[in-house]
């Protein structure tokens, strides 16, 4: 049978068996798809470099239409992730974060060529220097958007008026931003520079995403608080992050 081909960002690889390993790509043409790489770990493996997370590759896959596990046959290197990677401790950390935000946003064999291409760009923005904690909440904003989990930053969410200016307040129960007169709000309440932040990223590519403002830095715990109301679990490879720029700090 012939391979299904196809462009791929690597997200994620473990071990299997003495010489092999389950990679899990983000395919341009299948959405998130695992496989087998058969002798990926040996001495003499083809793959070399290749498995890396991040790596932009070009993939054969070997299965039946609706299996579980392909099988990885060619898997040609594009664009290597490894420089940005060799950075500082924080921006490698977060791009972990990103890889491990991208599997578990991602479903199983649903093609979502808007989400490739934003995980693509989001990791070129960061080849490219652009700061690595505003590309954090873009990615974060973008997935929530995308999977119609971002509150509206123009409606209210019980009244469905225009928001008034200013900071936004978010409701729990409404699961979005309140205008005063359906108040009062559980919170957080997010000052007025994030809803500028807010626009500019969600009207700009990552490469040319804003700094993030210190007034904004709410924003962090905010898009936590949704992606764990959606998933019903925290991100490990966030809390490292947190815990590793809590100890800086300190």
């Amino acid at each position: 049978m012939p391979p299904i081909a196809s462009d791929a960002l690597i997200l994620k690889t473990s071990k299997l068996g003495e010489t092999s390993k389950v990679v899990i790509l983000l395919t341009r043409e299948r959405g998130k798809v695992r496989a087998v790489a058969k002798g990926a770990r040996g001495a003499k493996s083809r793959y070399q470099s290749a498995l890396e997370p991040l790596s932009e590759v070009r993939v054969g896959l070997y299965g039946r239409q609706g299996t579980e596990l392909f099988r990885l046959g060619q898997c040609e290197l594009v664009h290597s992730a490894f420089p940005v990677r060799g950075g500082s401790l924080e921006t490698s950390l977060t791009l972990s974060y990103f890889a491990e935000l991208l599997d578990a946003f991602v479903q199983e064999g649903e093609a979502e060529d808007a989400v490739y291409r934003l995980a693509i760009a989001t990791v070129r923005a960061a080849e490219e220097g652009r700061e690595i904690v505003a590309l954090a909440r873009y990615l974060e904003a973008w997935l929530l958007r995308l999977g119609g989990l971002y509150p509206s930053l123009e409606r209210c969410a019980r009244c469905g008026g225009g928001l008034p200016a200013g900071a936004f307040v978010y409701h729990q129960a409404a699961h979005g931003f309140i205008c005063e007169i359906c108040g009062p709000a559980t919170g957080p309440i997010l000052p007025a520079e994030t809803r500028l932040f807010l626009r500019e990223i969600f009207a700009q590519a990552p490469a040319a995403a804003p700094a993030l403002p210190a007034e904004a830095q709410a924003l962090a715990g905010f898009h936590q608080n949704l992606i764990r109301r959606h998933l019903e679990r925290d991100l490990r490879s966030y809390r490292v992050l947190r815990d590793v720029a809590r100890g800086n700090a300190s």
